[in-house]
């Protein structure tokens, strides 16, 4: 490359997977993890597992703005990514702190993280669509046209 600074085409996707594995991690840990402790008779590991908690949280927070935003700022422009984000956010955080007893925690914190590997997932998807896939078919056969004829 001559003088110019090579560009990591990859950098997003990384970083949605890796935010959809710790989504995936969190929801294991929180639906999973007190059954098995439960179960396993480890349930004196139960204060360690809710200090755990507030990690995989600002994980997910981190990568989310570091993938989310990014994507939104520069590439899809699709509010809707963003909007699942939160809403996954509100459920695991703000929701399962109310302590409903209609609602149980771990349903809460199972849609939480469904809604935020969503959010990562869409961001996936609209990320990798190239100008030509966002055209009408209109424009785009008319360019296929203009190619053919052209000399």
């Amino acid at each position: 490359m001559t003088g110019q600074m090579m560009k990591l085409p990859h950098a997003i996707p990384s970083g949605d997977r890796k935010a959809m594995v710790v989504a995936t991690l969190c929801f294991i840990h929180c639906v999973a993890g007190p059954l098995l402790l439960t179960f396993a008779g480890f349930s004196s590991l139960m204060g360690l597992s809710e200090k755990i908690e507030p990690l995989f949280v600002l994980t997910s927070v981190i990568l989310g703005s570091a993938t989310l935003i990014p994507a939104y700022r520069r590439k899809h422009h699709r509010f809707s990514c963003i909007a699942l984000f939160i809403c996954g956010l509100l459920f695991l955080v703000v929701l399962r702190r109310l302590e409903w007893m209609i609602v149980p925690e771990v349903i809460l914190t199972g849609i939480g993280a469904v809604l935020i590997v969503g959010a990562h997932a869409l961001n996936l998807k609209f990320s990798r669509q190239c100008e030509c896939c966002k055209a009408q078919p209109s424009e785009v056969r008319s360019r296929v046209v203009n190619r053919i004829a052209a000399p």
